[in-house]
């Protein structure tokens, strides 16, 4: 097994075998994308000195410039994207969105966005890296593939900071968009922590939510009119955020503290569901 399939089974093992019936170039190019993702999510929530981030984001502009300039990648990330990715015709603008919008959050926390930088962070971080998962194993038409892309990357990311707000806000970070916070009376100038412990904070948490439940209606909505064997892992996917998000939703916006956590029951059921059913469980 190559070191980036060792790392998707390591940190998300269903989607590292939701994937094992596809050819090796898909896989390799699915496991590269994914360790990328990953590396920039672990720098950015890193304790490493503001400078060091800076400086690794840095050479990772170069590294973009040495991928689509021919020249030899310094990085192993950067080859396997060079060797497992090229082939399926990523364009150069997809990286760079994807890196500019990790570097809003690094190597300062990302705190309060405004609503249009909200929605350029989620591009980078989430829709265009599912997006792009998509064109790989997907084989949908190309704006099928990039608004799938869009819908699952928002429900997924928002998800993702509804999930983890506590130990987000302990870190400096602060996703929610100012103008939800401003609409629930969270005064600016309030620090991370204060926010996190603030009365209201579940009437910005709510709007951030009917957000994310628009997304998972549309993206299932998409693989109900599209699904075929190739999204599996994409509905598995979906499924198990869609989990998380109800969890959240039924215990109530006010609760941030213990984050969800599904049994290993229902994920093995979530599993099960995406490899063998026809259809998406909406």
């Amino acid at each position: 097994m190559s070191s980036i399939g060792r790392i998707v089974r390591k940190n998300h093992s269903a989607v590292f075998w939701c994937t094992r019936h596809y050819p090796k170039a898909k896989r390799e190019a699915v496991y590269t994308l994914y360790a990328l993702v990953k590396h920039f999510d672990d720098l950015s929530s890193s304790s490493l000195p503001e400078k060091d981030k800076g400086d690794i984001l840095a050479a990772w502009q170069r590294e973009v410039s040495n991928i689509y300039d021919k020249k030899v990648p310094e990085t192993d990330i950067g080859r396997r994207i060079y060797k497992n990715c090229m082939r399926f015709k990523f364009a150069r603008e997809h990286l760079e969105t994807i890196l500019s919008s990790f570097a809003m959050d690094c190597p300062k926390p990302l705190f309060r966005p405004n609503l249009e930088e909200f929605e350029n962070y989620c591009r980078g971080v989430s829709e265009i890296p599912s997006y792009l998962i998509l064109k790989v194993i997907a084989e949908f038409d190309d704006a099928t593939t990039m608004e799938l892309g869009k819908q699952i990357g928002q429900a997924v990311e928002i998800t993702n900071i509804l999930k983890n707000i506590k130990e987000d806000a302990l870190g400096g970070h602060i996703y929610i968009p100012n103008e939800y916070l401003m609409a629930a009376e969270i005064e600016e100038g309030l620090a991370a922590k204060d926010i996190l412990t603030h009365k209201n904070l579940y009437v910005a948490r709510q709007k951030l939510a009917n957000v994310a439940r628009q997304s998972f209606a549309e993206a299932y909505k998409l693989l109900r009119d599209n699904h075929n064997r190739n999204s599996k892992p994409i509905v598995y996917m979906l499924n198990l955020y869609h989990a998380y998000f109800e969890l959240m939703d039924k215990r109530g916006w006010e609760v941030i503290s213990p984050k969800p956590e599904l049994k290993l029951k229902d994920r093995i059921k979530l599993v099960i569901q995406a490899l063998f059913s026809k259809n998406t469980n909406i």
